[in-house]
């Protein structure tokens, strides 16, 4: 009762118009993109040339440290994990995975520690860590300690915890949180947190332990988009886990403003939440959940956005939420929103300055200039991959990861 009680007003004070949470300030203007690295078939730009990327999601920490996985390496069929941090300022391949094997986009704290799962067609080697001070790498979980079959979305802590869905045999997903020893915090076919749950779509976790996800009711199998969903968020409770269902569709709530939810959420290091919507008018939304109230920051239709593409959007801790998203005239950009205004940051065909000189942004009706998802820190310094073109003769110059970061930003909340 106390959750659904919850809903109803924050529905109420969402979509009435009236706000009563603080206001944040304007967002700030942003500097000119710095490449990082560039991948190309004859030449690059802090990787090898033969290395190769593709629909990379880089990530950032608060320490401006990157991360973010190859496919190939230098020719071989290798992929690998490139880090830039205080040991790498310029950036460098700091792992090559075995021959035969994937690497998950991998996740990064604050201490510079990468997480990763090693898997294959029907085989996993577990989850592993990079720790990026030491150029160590751990197997933090092995497959034969557990009834693992394949582990997806691990997720690091600067604490250390790493969070994932795990999966066993019989196709029933987990998530579970390893912290010296393995335990479950939720288990499809089960009733748990209020509901039973059908299906786990994938987790975010912030440095707290708390974790926000989406889950579809029902027992398993009942996967038919007919089927109930919510948005919850858990927080951690010394060894078990309260929760808040922060939002439920019309097939949960016959009061819900949201037929539905895209299937990823984002969290804050200080515990708000920012998810994808389908409004009652089918628009897709982004939605912003800060303490206890929710919030419409942008949706298809208004500040020329026309489409709201269905990557998982990111939130700071200054309630600035990242997203990708096309305007009128259909071209890709990043946009931010807060609860004052919504940004473009850049998008395609926009110029940026490469190691070879000018260029831009591919802008292409029949291809994304953008791939993978974004992220955002709390500094507001945001990394993303893109395709590139020279800026006159639209040549063809590889695949690259940006950062951009803001000319001025508030520190505060961090």
């Amino acid at each position: 009762m106390k959750n659904s009680l919850i809903f109803l007003i924050s529905s109420f004070l969402t979509f009435s118009g009236t706000l009563n949470a603080e206001i944040n300030s304007e967002i700030a203007q942003y500097k000119s993109p710095e490449i990082l690295a560039r991948a190309n078939i004859n030449d690059g730009f802090n990787l090898p040339p033969m290395t190769f990327l593709s629909n990379t999601t880089p990530v950032i920490n608060n320490q401006g440290d990157v991360a973010f996985k190859l496919m190939s390496i230098g020719g071989e069929n290798q992929q690998g994990i490139w880090l830039k941090n205080s040991i790498n300022p310029d950036g460098a391949i700091v792992y090559t995975a075995p021959d035969l094997r994937l690497i998950t986009d991998p996740s990064l704290n604050d201490n510079s520690v990468v997480a990763f799962n090693l898997f294959d067609d029907g085989v996993t080697d577990g989850i592993f860590s990079y720790d990026g001070s030491t150029n160590q790498t751990t197997q933090v979980l092995k497959p034969t300690d557990n009834e693992i079959s394949f582990y997806t979305y691990p997720q690091i802590t600067t604490g250390g915890q790493i969070y994932f869905r795990g999966t066993n045999e019989e196709n029933i997903r987990s998530f579970y949180q390893s912290d010296k020893k393995l335990n479950s915090v939720i288990k499809e076919g089960e009733y748990s947190f209020g509901q039973k749950t059908s299906y786990l779509f994938k987790p975010s976790i912030n440095d707290l332990g708390e974790l926000s996800f989406k889950r579809r009711i029902g027992d398993i199998g009942d996967w038919d988009e007919s089927a109930a969903d919510e948005i919850l968020l858990l927080r951690p409770n010394g060894k078990k886990f309260d929760y808040l269902s922060i939002a439920r569709d019309r097939d949960l709530d016959s009061n819900s403003p949201f037929l539905g939810f895209y299937n990823t959420t984002g969290i804050s290091k200080n515990g708000m939440v920012t998810f994808t919507a389908s409004l009652l008018d089918s628009r897709k939304a982004i939605v912003l959940w800060r303490d206890g109230v929710l919030y419409t920051l942008a949706s298809e239709g208004d500040n020329n956005i026309s489409e709201i593409e269905m990557f998982a959007p990111k939130i700071n801790n200054q309630g600035i939420v990242l997203f990708r998203a096309l305007d009128n005239k259909g071209s890709r950009g990043l946009y931010l929103a807060n609860q004052k205004g919504i940004e473009r940051i850049i998008g395609e065909g926009d110029e940026v300055m490469t190691d070879i000189g000018l260029g831009k942004i591919l802008s292409n009706p029949n291809y994304p200039g953008f791939g993978g998802e974004v992220d955002i820190n709390n500094h507001g310094e945001i990394v993303f991959y893109c395709l590139l073109v020279g800026a006159k003769d639209d040549k063809e110059l590889g695949s690259a990861v940006y950062k951009i970061s803001p000319e001025n930003f508030p520190e505060n909340n961090q």
